[in-house]
């Protein structure tokens, strides 16, 4: 029973326009100040009211992960109370890559799996084992330089970035980070 109100808490926040969902909820007024409009709305681009659902569940959390903080701060318990609420730690490339594997590894071939380990390998070598949320944008930089630097043409070292977008994807997913992948293209 408590699962169905929660199902039904999530299908308030979503409506149909041309047979697509959407995502639509009012910001809180204690933390309206830090966004430019009242209500958030966004396109889910499917038609699936189960993946619309699935979908508005991660964005609610989301957004009371963000606005919790700012809500306790506007009752004046922002510093006792708002350090308690912790972004769960990030694994390091390595654990990310080893969590591709096994999650999205099963039944591929093996040249899947050489893959992922070989162009997470090449982060590693250039950069370090770091967490995730210690790499950056600029550090993208230095391993596409160190690539081309190595002799590999403009494909490779793209296609070693979708496999690294994908870890890290996964992994943003799958352990709850508050954190984007920054696409160049």
């Amino acid at each position: 029973m408590w699962v169905d109100h929660m199902v039904d808490q999530f299908s308030t926040y979503l409506y149909q326009k041309r047979g697509f969902y959407y995502f639509s909820r009012r910001v809180p007024k204690e933390v309206q100040h830090c966004h430019l409009k009242q209500r958030i709305v966004l396109a889910l681009n499917t038609r699936s009211r189960a993946k619309a659902l699935k979908y508005s569940q991660v964005i609610c959390q989301r957004l009371d992960e963000r606005w919790l903080p700012m809500r306790l701060d506007a009752l004046g318990f922002g510093n006792v109370m708002a350090n308690d609420v912790k972004s769960p730690p990030s694994p390091k490339l390595s654990e990310a890559t080893q969590q591709y594997i096994k999650l999205r590894g099963m039944g591929k071939a093996k040249t899947f799996h050489q893959t992922a380990i070989r162009n997470s390998n090449v982060v590693i070598e250039i950069l370090g084992d770091r967490n995730l949320r210690e790499y950056s944008t600029v550090d993208a930089g230095k391993v596409r330089d160190a690539l081309i630097k190595q002799g590999l043409n403009i494909l490779s070292v793209k296609r070693t970035f979708i496999t690294i977008r994908a870890i890290f994807n996964l992994a943003i997913a799958e352990n709850g980070l508050n954190m984007r992948i920054h696409a160049r293209r």
